[in-house]
């Protein structure tokens, strides 16, 4: 999978390029998330009476928030942090891939699957702490105790591959989205109109790619939360 062209390419032979976007996309979401702390600490008693980035950021998350207390219960806030953190870097690397050249973090299979990875195992690991071990194993069990050599490697495939469903439903988006953005922009007529169209599409994907891995790793707490029926 040939990736669009980036900045990043003079630096490959010593770091690689996919840790170089991470290392950028982490370094925004800090700078962001520092100063719009500093805002919101400065105008806490006085909003804004405009749309800016402090106020965008504190709509967008009071969004979130009251999402996660639908998908997760009484005890989201526990895990507000990571969803936070999560829902923003993702974000930002989806909004970092639409500049020419930047190489957005979230093109990469590789970062997209490390959150897979630690979207899953949140969930399962909220599940044992909540409901024990045997709670756990328990969940990969539906049915009757004795159709359990059936279920059990079924229930826990399904588990296993959201891991490859959020992977790869990310990546695909974010590099498709970014590569035909590339495409267009090498030809010197149409990368005069062509292009606007394919990153106002870019935008909307963007947010709605972050919102969906958002939501769904809520989705996966919320259930392991949830008692077994």
């Amino acid at each position: 999978m040939e990736h669009p062209p980036t900045i990043f390419l003079f630096l490959e032979g010593a770091i690689p390029v996919a840790f170089q976007t991470l290392a950028v996309s982490a370094a925004v979401v800090l700078l962001v998330s520092w100063w719009v702390g500093r805002r919101l600490g400065e105008e806490a008693v006085i909003p804004d009476g405009r749309l800016s980035v402090a106020s965008f950021v504190e709509l967008l998350f009071e969004g979130v928030a009251g999402l996660a207390q639908d998908l997760m219960g009484e005890k989201w806030v526990r895990f507000m942090p990571l969803v936070g953190t999560l829902g923003v870097f993702i974000l930002v690397a989806n909004l970092l891939g639409l500049v020419p050249g930047g190489g957005g973090a979230t093109q990469f299979l590789e970062t997209n699957l490390t959150w897979g990875i630690l979207a899953v195992v949140v969930a399962e690991g909220a599940c044992i702490r909540e409901h024990g071990v045997v709670g756990w194993l328990k969940r990969f069990n539906p049915g009757p105790w004795w159709i359990a050599p059936l279920l059990f490697p079924i229930e826990m495939f399904s588990h296993l591959i959201r891991m490859g469903t959020l992977t790869i439903r990310l990546t695909a988006n974010m590099f498709a989205d970014h590569t035909l953005l590339a495409i267009f922009l090498s030809f010197p007529i149409i990368q005069l109109f062509v292009p606007w169209v394919v990153m106002g599409l870019g935008l909307f994907i963007a947010f709605i790619q972050a919102f969906i891995f958002t939501y769904l790793t809520m989705s996966y707490i919320g259930e392991a939360l949830a008692e077994a029926h």
